[in-house]
């Protein structure tokens, strides 16, 4: 037999990593966990587990990076330390050790009780075992938090990374998109600092995000009754959970709301319905770019005002838009079921959806942006001639037709005055 080793090593003049045997012989390991495993001790102390970079770095799927460090915390090998932030419990890092700390049983059903007793390839040392539980070899701190990869948030940022219910977790960009669609009318908030916010939306949970951004309307409507002088922070709302304050019914006892789906019936009569209501949003100075262009003659402080309005004058429209594109739903008042089944369906691609652009154009209110659904509804147009005509009739005559339902809402404005 040949001498010659079958085991060539280059010359040790670049990086590289010291890694225990026992973590390639525990045949209780796959062999993508070791390779997971390995490549996790050869990082720095600071490192930071991120998914996205296991999923660039292993060539594998979401699933496939989740299961592996599944596996790796099964055995010992990593566990997730919750982290406290000013006296509370903050984000969750995951901590890799280069031995187990608890052992599982090994494939072959005997227990194990230590790491000594996994094949070695050299005799061990005579020296004793120290009493001190093995050290993490990294750290809660991040070297490669700068990812481009939004999935650190799972693991870093409050976002919940494995679910122990069984769900998918949430994917952190939509939260995130959820996050800027609810604040972007928030009374005051171009003005405030955006993380603590942000923060605080990322630490509740998904149901407690919807019920926020749900109830947000009938939040701001209760302030007004209650004739705050102020709005709290977003970053109030969501860390002290302020829409818990909101009654199951309004502050001038409309019934109940219901969930409805973005486009339906009883949507778009809740999406119309506050639109003829008048604008209570905060609508900004001109900029100075914008400015600029009115000193040019490109535009007049008329249209630039006019575009504020459409855009920050009805937030809680704003939001079922964003909404809208993500395919959430909004509580609308059942006050308006009644008269929301005769809406009528309006083709994506046809002429009448073109006159109810134009209608929203006129009256400087914010249209639903991006694609729509192949059918969406809109308050009935009767008899034939000029569409324009038509569309414009149909918003009076369901103005009329909810004028109770409108002078509650405006008494209600009017006492928060």
């Amino acid at each position: 037999m040949s001498q010659e080793a079958t085991i060539r090593r280059g010359v040790r003049n670049a990086r590289y990593a010291a890694i225990p045997n026992h973590v390639f012989e525990d045949d209780r390991l796959s062999m993508e966990a070791r390779w997971l495993l390995s490549y996790l001790l050869s990082k720095p102390d600071n490192w930071t587990v991120v998914i996205g970079d296991i999923i660039k770095k292993g060539n594998c799927g979401r699933d496939k990076a989740r299961k592996m460090i599944a596996e790796l915390v099964e055995l010992g090998y990593a566990e997730r330390e919750q982290q406290r932030e000013d006296g509370k419990f903050g984000s969750s890092v995951l901590v890799i050790f280069d031995e187990p700390r608890s052992l599982a049983p090994a494939a072959s059903g005997r227990e194990t009780a230590g790491v000594a007793i996994l094949p070695q390839a050299d005799l061990p040392a005579t020296a004793s075992p120290s009493p001190v539980s093995p050290s993490p070899v990294k750290s809660a701190h991040s070297n490669n938090s700068d990812s481009a990869n939004t999935d650190y948030q799972n693991l870093r940022e409050g976002g919940r990374e494995a679910s122990e219910d069984g769900q998918e977790p949430e994917d952190p960009r939509k939260i995130d998109a959820a996050f800027w669609a609810l604040v972007k009318g928030w009374p005051g908030f171009a003005g405030m600092p955006k993380e603590p916010a942000r923060k605080a939306w990322f630490a509740l949970s998904a149901d407690e995000r919807r019920e926020a951004a749900e109830r947000f309307p009938r939040w701001l409507q209760l302030l007004k009754a209650q004739k705050k002088s102020h709005t709290p922070a977003p970053s109030t709302y969501f860390g002290e959970k302020l829409w818990m304050d909101v009654p199951a019914q309004d502050v001038v006892g409309r019934p109940a709301n219901a969930m409805a789906a973005p486009f339906g019936k009883l949507w778009s009569a809740a999406r119309i319905s506050e639109l003829l209501m008048t604008p209570t949003g905060i609508v900004a100075p001109p900029t100075q770019f914008q400015l600029s262009l009115i000193r040019q003659g490109k535009t007049t402080l008329d249209e630039v005002r006019a575009e504020q309005r459409m855009r920050c004058g009805w937030p809680a429209v704003n939001t079922m838009h964003e909404r809208a594109r993500e395919r959430q739903g909004w509580l609308c008042p059942l006050a308006l079921e009644e008269v929301a089944q005769g809406f009528q369906p309006v083709q994506r691609d046809g002429e009448q959806l073109a006159a109810w652009r134009r209608e929203h154009q006129r009256r400087g209110w914010p249209f639903p942006e991006g694609k729509l659904p192949d059918w969406s509804y809109f308050p009935p147009t009767e008899g034939d001639g000029d569409l324009d005509l038509l569309v414009a009739e149909a918003v009076e005559r369901f103005r009329d037709q909810i004028s109770d339902y409108l002078a509650d809402r405006s008494k209600g404005d009017d006492h928060a005055a």
